[in-house]
């Protein structure tokens, strides 16, 4: 997991398609016009993406043993709130690679905080919903004060 954040660090913040795929995420229509092959660059990435989903499946069927495909529902909320608390915007252009392994690891310590307690998986999730909800909040207030 390290090995693949180190990477994606790289990639993202010293090579100039890491900084393309920055410049898309902010604004597309300017990328595409200062020539970015946005269709190309966005078909990477979610060509990228879908790599890294796939080996994430196996890695979950390796630890359960079971290919249940109902297991690993909440894990995308998880990880949207993950890179929420890390700092990326979920309108695009902002983010990095280590606030993300932060918000990971804040996200791992609170379910599991929560696990230890004894809390209902169905209260887990509820809590992680309202982490999502006032980490967009303090972005939304943050966009709108840089605005001004």
């Amino acid at each position: 997991m390290l090995v693949l954040f180190v990477v994606a660090w790289y990639v993202l913040r010293q090579t100039a398609a890491g900084r393309h795929v920055y410049a898309v995420g902010n604004n597309p229509e300017a990328a595409r016009l200062t020539g970015i092959r946005t269709r190309r660059l966005l078909l990477g990435v979610y060509t990228t993406a879908g790599l890294i989903y796939g080996v994430a499946a196996l890695l979950l069927i390796a630890r359960t043993s079971v290919g249940d495909p109902q297991a690993g529902q909440t894990d995308n909320l998880d990880s949207i709130t993950a890179v929420v608390l890390g700092g990326t915007s979920l309108f695009g252009g902002r983010g990095s690679v280590i606030g993300t392994l932060i918000g990971a690891l804040i996200v791992g310590i609170v379910r599991n905080g929560l696990q230890l307690m004894g809390v209902r998986s169905i209260y887990q999730v509820l809590i992680t919903g309202i982490l999502v909800i006032l980490a967009v909040s303090v972005d939304q207030i943050a966009r709108r004060r840089q605005a001004r």
